[in-house]
């Protein structure tokens, strides 16, 4: 019997510039090494990876037709919006308009610009459900896996080493004002402890009382702590998190942080607690672009084929909460989530997404 339900929306991918055929930066994120080095490469630069320049793009029909394919693979996937978190040439959003006076789009899109080519003079929103720019991504640190996310204290196998710090507070501050004056969201990749204190430093800096009104984003919010869980909520700051990352890192966060702050890490639990709003994205193509496959994740804190990872979850109303919206539309299964095997729900067909117009 088919189940309907909220809508499941990726709030943090990269599904356009993957579908435009433009790589990761890094060139291979599956190589921690490579990403060490893109990131230090960056760091030396005095840039950020939101910062740094790339080839234009040419906007014609192969990319407005490789645009609609990718968003059209999305909804077969059962997701009725996506939010590309870093759109780096002003040439995607020309395609889309493009396609959008066509009609309706596969689904939703939601636009946050990169750092490094948003200018406020040129953010303009376009009023329309299907299609909006919605703010600016910041990027403050790097990832676990390479070490070079921003830590408080030296990763537990590298003495010394705390990692790759791209903004500090002000730096931040000073460059996120003019658009939280205009009143974009500002979302700020954040996956280090040390990191997520200085993004919330700076967000203190912006927005003062305000903040919780503004509900500026911290992107990841992997290595997390207790104080830093508080000063989110009582800031009222979303965490934008990804549901397959506590189950892909498992391994190497006991290795990095060590036993004590590794079972502090990827607790969207304790952030739901106390208080914080989280939302999720899968950070495609580091990760599936399936809700379904992220949803399992979520429930086992598991490996898709079974291997044990141990992974903090979450139940399954909390789950859906903090994947789905109902305001962005409705997904059809061909199955009710909670009467299928946790390990299974990954393999529940999607009957058919509906986004809201």
């Amino acid at each position: 019997m088919s189940w309907e339900g909220p809508g499941f929306v990726d709030h943090h991918a990269h599904l356009l510039r993957m579908a435009a055929g433009r790589p990761p930066a890094c060139a291979d994120p599956s190589d921690p090494e490579a990403v060490a080095a893109y990131h230090r490469r960056v760091e030396e630069r005095w840039s950020t990876p939101m910062d740094e320049r790339e080839r234009p793009l040419d906007v014609d029909d192969r990319l407005r037709g490789a645009l609609e394919r990718g968003l059209a693979r999305a909804a077969e996937l059962g997701l009725v919006e996506i939010t590309e978190a870093g759109m780096h040439d002003w040439g995607y959003l020309e395609a889309l308009l493009a396609l959008r006076a066509r009609g309706p789009l596969p689904v939703r899109v939601r636009l946050f610009v990169a750092s490094g080519i948003a200018e406020p003079q040129r953010m303009q929103a376009t009023g329309d459900p299907w299609l909006e720019v919605v703010g600016v991504k910041f990027y403050a640190d790097g990832w676990l896996g390479p070490r070079t996310c921003a830590v408080r204290e030296p990763f537990a196998d590298r003495p010394g080493d705390t990692g790759v710090l791209f903004l500090d507070a002000d730096t931040l501050a000073r460059r996120a004002d003019p658009f939280a004056e205009r009143g974009w969201t500002i979302a700020t990749h954040a996956i280090g402890d040390r990191a997520i204190e200085t993004v919330l430093d700076a967000y203190e800096l912006v927005f003062g009382g305000d903040c919780a009104a503004a509900a500026p984003r911290v992107e990841h919010a992997q290595v997390l702590a207790s104080d830093l869980v508080r000063r989110m909520a009582d800031l009222g700051v979303v965490a934008c998190v990804q549901p397959t990352f506590g189950v892909a890192d498992a391994d190497a966060a006991r290795v990095a942080l060590g036993p004590d702050r590794a079972e502090r890490a990827y607790r969207w639990d304790t952030l739901l607690d106390a208080g914080v709003r989280v939302v999720a994205g899968s950070d495609f193509p580091v990760a599936p672009l399936s809700p379904l496959a992220g949803l399992q994740c979520l429930l086992t804190g598991d490996h898709l084929d079974g291997r044990r990872a141990g992974a903090p979850t979450l139940a399954l109303d909390r789950a859906l909460a903090v994947m789905t919206d109902a305001g962005a539309g409705t997904v059809v299964l061909g199955d009710d989530p909670a009467g299928v095997a946790e390990d299974e729900v990954a393999g529940i067909e999607v009957e058919e997404a509906r986004p809201a117009g």
